[in-house]
C-alpha cells in the first residue's frame, strides 16, 4: 500500500457512484466528480463551482452542476471505448493525493476483437484555479485484420446535458471559437450566473486531422489518426473556466487566459511557421508543432500540492491504512474550500456531489473549522467572514421569530436566508416527513460563536475579532438572551421546544449542549465587550449603540447566565441531555445485529424518540466542544452513559471520530483507534453507503480533530502548547505542523 494513493484495480459496476465521490478532484474553486471521461450509463457526473447556485423548489437554492468537461469519446474503426460494452482486459486508476493527479489505464477488446490501451492523467490545477486538464493516450494493441491501420477518431466536448440528477440547471448563451479554442457561455437558468467554458485539444504527435465542431450544447474538437499496432496517440485538453461572480467580463478574460497558457507552451518562430488557423466544420491537416501545455500546468499545480503539503501533512509511521485515510481527509478538505473567496463557506458535502444542495451547517464550524484554524488560518478567517456578511440576514432571522440579536439559519447559501427544507422524503423510511431543523434547532448559532472565539483563541487574530468577530458574539448573546425564558416556578431561564445536535429527538426542552453553548457564548461575548473597551474604546462605544447595549440588557444576560437551566446532577456530574431523557425506555440494540439502516429507519421517526437511542453525540459534545469546562470525573461518568447508547454505524457521520478526543483524556486507546478509522475510512470504504451523495466533509474534519486533539492529545495554553499521546498498535510516530498566534510550531512525537 502507497499511504499516497487511492486505488481501484478492478472496476465494479456497482461502486460507479460512491467511486465518483471517492475520485474527485479540486481545487477549492471547483471540484469534478471522479466520472469516466467516455460516460457510463447512469452515471453523476458532476463539477460544482464554489459559491454557484441556482433557485430549486422547496429547498431554495443548490449548488448548480456545471456543463461536464471531461468528455472525450473515443472511437476505432467506429467502435466506441465503453466500459459497460466489449471487455475489460485490464483495469487500474489511482487518485495520487500528494500531488492532486488522478490517473486510469483500462486495457480493453471492443465487440469487434480490437485492443487498445487508453490511459488518462487529470487534474483541477491548485496552482490556477481557472484550469482543468486532461492528458488522454490510446495505443493500438493488436487486431483482427494483421497488418492493417486502425482508424481513431478521439472527441472532445464540453456537454451541457448534465443536471443535478433529474434538474439541469445550466441554459445556453453563445457558442464560437478563438482560433485554436472553443468557448461555450451557458448561464444559471434562474439566478442568472455567466459561465464561461474555453476549450484546447491540442497533441504533439503529428500528421493527425483536426475538427472544430460548433454546437450550442456540446461543442467539440475532433483528432484523427490512423494507428499502426503499437502506435500511441496522445491529446492534451485544457479547459479553462470564469463566472461573472469572479470578473466583469469573464469571456474576455477566460479567452486571454487560455491563449497565454498555449502560447507559453510553443515558441514563437514554432508558432510564425506552422500554426494554422483551422476553419469551422472541415478536417485540416495539423503541421507538426509542439503545443504542450500539460507538462507546464503539471509542474506548477504540483509545486502548489507540494506547498500544501509541507504544512497540512499529519505523518503517521506505523500504520499505512490509517496514515492513507488521514491524508484522504486532508486532501477532501482543501479540494472543498476557496483559498480567497469569503462569499461562501464549505458546505457538508462540500464541492463532491449533490448532497445537502450544497448547503452550508454547524458542520464548518464545530468539524471543519478547527483544521483550518489551525493550519491555514487565512481559510479560517474567509469561513468566519462568510458568516459576518451574513449577520443582516441572521438579525432578520431572528426578529421574524420575535427575538432580539442574530440567529443563524441551520441550512444556508449566499444571502444567509433559511434554505432548510420544510420537508422531505425519509431517505431510509421512503416517508414524507416535516423537517423542523429549520425551526427550532438553535445550537448553530453558539457554534459559529465558538468558532469565532476559538479562532481568536488560536490565532491572536485582534483585528479579526475587533472588526468582525466581537459584533458576532455580542449579536448572538442578544439572541440566546432573548431565546432563554424566565420560570418563576423553577426560578430558572429555560429554552424550550429544540432540537439538539441529536436529531432523533425532537420539541425538547432544555438540551444541555444547547443551554450551555447558549451560557458559555453569552459569557465570551460579555469577555469581547470588556476586551474592546480596553484596546478599541471607540469600537466598543460604537459597537454599544449599534446593537443597543444598555446597562439593562447586559444585566440579563448576566442573569440568564447565573440562571440558566442546565439538567445535570451536580453530585456525580451527570447531564441529562434533556428534559426527560432519563425517563424514555432503554433501547436493546443486541436484537438488531446485523443491521443496515440506522435505528430511526428501522423504529420510524415518531417511535425513535420514546427511546434512549442516540443519532449523535449530543452530550459527548459539549464535553469535546468546551473540552476545558469539565473535569475528568465529569467526562468519564457521561462517556459511560452516552457512549453505548449512541448509533456509531448508522447514526451520523459526524461523531464517531468526534469521540476520539474524549476516549484519549480518559484513557480508551483501542477504543478511540476503532472510531478514528471508523470515521477516516467512512468515504473511502463507503462504511454507510451513502458516499455516492457526496464526501462526509464534516467527518473529514473531525478525523484531523480526533489525530491532533485525540491522539497528539495537543493544547494550547497561555504559556505555550503541550501534548499528551497516546499510541494505538503499532504506531510510532505522529508528525504534524499547526500555527499559533502567526508562529509555524512543527511537532513530532515518537513513542
Amino acid at each position: 500500500m502507497n499511504p499516497w494513493y487511492i486505488e481501484e484495480r478492478e472496476f465494479d459496476p456497482n461502486k460507479l457512484h460512491s467511486n465518483e465521490t471517492v475520485y474527485t478532484i479540486g481545487n477549492g474553486y471547483f471540484g469534478t466528480r471522479g466520472s469516466f471521461e467516455e460516460g457510463y450509463p447512469k452515471a453523476y457526473p458532476g463539477t460544482l463551482l464554489f459559491g454557484v447556485f441556482d433557485k430549486i423548489a422547496i429547498a431554495k437554492e443548490e449548488l448548480a452542476n456545471a456543463p461536464d468537461w471531461l468528455m472525450i469519446k473515443l472511437f476505432v474503426n467506429d467502435e466506441r471505448f465503453r466500459l459497460d460494452q466489449g471487455k475489460i482486459l485490464d483495469y487500474h486508476r489511482t487518485l495520487d493525493m500528494q500531488n492532486g493527479v488522478l490517473s486510469r489505464t483500462v486495457r480493453w477488446e471492443s465487440p469487434g476483437g480490437i485492443r487498445i490501451r487508453v490511459t488518462s492523467e487529470l487534474f483541477a490545477s491548485l496552482a490556477d484555479e481557472h484550469v482543468g486538464v486532461i492528458r488522454y493516450s490510446v495505443t493500438a494493441e493488436d487486431q483482427p485484420e494483421k497488418g492493417a491501420k486502425l482508424n481513431v477518431l478521439v472527441w472532445s466536448a464540453l456537454n451541457m446535458a448534465v443536471g443535478n440528477y433529474d434538474v439541469i440547471h445550466w441554459e445556453p448563451v453563445e457558442q464560437r471559437r478563438d482560433g485554436e479554442l472553443l468557448w461555450l457561455h451557458t448561464q444559471t437558468r434562474h439566478s442568472s450566473v455567466q459561465l464561461i467554458q474555453t476549450m484546447s485539444l491540442t497533441s504533439r504527435d503529428c500528421e493527425f486531422q483536426k475538427e472544430l465542431i460548433r454546437s450550442d450544447t456540446s461543442p467539440s474538437i475532433r483528432i484523427y489518426k490512423d494507428l499502426a499496432v503499437g502506435e500511441k496517440l496522445t491529446v492534451e485538453k485544457v479547459v479553462v473556466m470564469y463566472t461573472s461572480r469572479d470578473v466583469e467580463d469573464p469571456l474576455q478574460t477566460a479567452i486571454d487566459h487560455h491563449h497565454k497558457i498555449l502560447q507559453s507552451s510553443v515558441s514563437p518562430a514554432e508558432l510564425g511557421n506552422h500554426y494554422t488557423v483551422l476553419v469551422e466544420g472541415s478536417r485540416y491537416f495539423n503541421p507538426c508543432v509542439q503545443i504542450e501545455p500539460y507538462e507546464t500546468l503539471l509542474a506548477e499545480h504540483k509545486q502548489a500540492w507540494h506547498d500544501y503539503w509541507q504544512v497540512s501533512d499529519v505523518i503517521i509511521e506505523g500504520d499505512d491504512r490509517a496514515q492513507q485515510a488521514l491524508r484522504y481527509n486532508i486532501y477532501q478538505l482543501r479540494i472543498s474550500a476557496s483559498s480567497h473567496d469569503s462569499r461562501y463557506s464549505i458546505a457538508a458535502k462540500g464541492l463532491t456531489g449533490f448532497g445537502y444542495r450544497g448547503h452550508v451547517f454547524h458542520d464548518t464550524e464545530i468539524f471543519m473549522l478547527p483544521y483550518f484554524t489551525y493550519v491555514h488560518p487565512h481559510i479560517a478567517r474567509n469561513l468566519l467572514l462568510y458568516r459576518y456578511w451574513l449577520l443582516p440576514a441572521a438579525r432578520a432571522k431572528a426578529k421574524s421569530n420575535g427575538y432580539e440579536g442574530a440567529q443563524y439559519p441551520w441550512e444556508s447559501a449566499l444571502n444567509g436566508d433559511e434554505t432548510t427544507p420544510p420537508a422531505i422524503v425519509h431517505p431510509e423510511t421512503g416517508e414524507l416527513i416535516p423537517v423542523l431543523n429549520g425551526q427550532i434547532e438553535l445550537h448553530i448559532t453558539a457554534s459559529i460563536a465558538h468558532g469565532v472565539w476559538q479562532y481568536w483563541q488560536i490565532t491572536g487574530d485582534d483585528e479579526f475579532m475587533r472588526e468582525y468577530g466581537s459584533e458576532i458574539l455580542l449579536s448572538t448573546a442578544e439572541f440566546w438572551a432573548s431565546r432563554a425564558m424566565w420560570y418563576p416556578e423553577s426560578t430558572h431561564y429555560e429554552i424550550d421546544n429544540v432540537i439538539g445536535p441529536d436529531e432523533w429527538h425532537e420539541h425538547v426542552n432544555n438540551n444541555a449542549y444547547t443551554n450551555y453553548m447558549a451560557k458559555w457564548n453569552i459569557q465570551v461575548a460579555i469577555d469581547a465587550l470588556r476586551w474592546l473597551k480596553s484596546t478599541a474604546p471607540d469600537k466598543a462605544k460604537k459597537l454599544t449603540q449599534q446593537l443597543d447595549l444598555h446597562e439593562k440588557r447586559l444585566a440579563r444576560w448576566y442573569d440568564v447566565i447565573a440562571y440558566i437551566r442546565i439538567p445535570q446532577d451536580k453530585r456525580t456530574g451527570l447531564f441529562e441531555q434533556f428534559d426527560g431523557f432519563f425517563k424514555l425506555e432503554p433501547f436493546d440494540q443486541e436484537k438488531y445485529q446485523g443491521r443496515i439502516t440506522s435505528y430511526q429507519g428501522i423504529l420510524g421517526i415518531k417511535v425513535v424518540q420514546y427511546y434512549q437511542i442516540i443519532k449523535q453525540a449530543d452530550v459527548l459534545m459539549l464535553l469535546t466542544t468546551l473540552d476545558q469546562q469539565f473535569d475528568l470525573k465529569t467526562k468519564k461518568v457521561n462517556w459511560d452513559y452516552y457512549y453505548p447508547i449512541t448509533d456509531h454505524d448508522y447514526g451520523s457521520s459526524l461523531t464517531p471520530a468526534f469521540h476520539v478526543i474524549l476516549a484519549c483524556e480518559l484513557g480508551f486507546v483501542e477504543t478511540a483507534y476503532h472510531m478514528f478509522m471508523k470515521g477516516a475510512l467512512v468515504d473511502l470504504e463507503d462504511l454507510r453507503g451513502n458516499s455516492d451523495e457526496g464526501i462526509h466533509c464534516a467527518c473529514a474534519g473531525a478525523v484531523w480533530q480526533a489525530a491532533i486533539l485525540g491522539l497528539a492529545g495537543l493544547r494550547f495554553t497561555e504559556d505555550g502548547y503541550t501534548t499528551n499521546p497516546v499510541w494505538p498498535d503499532g504506531w510510532k510516530r505522529l508528525a504534524f505542523t499547526c500555527f499559533h498566534k502567526g508562529k509555524q510550531i512543527f511537532i513530532d512525537l515518537r513513542k
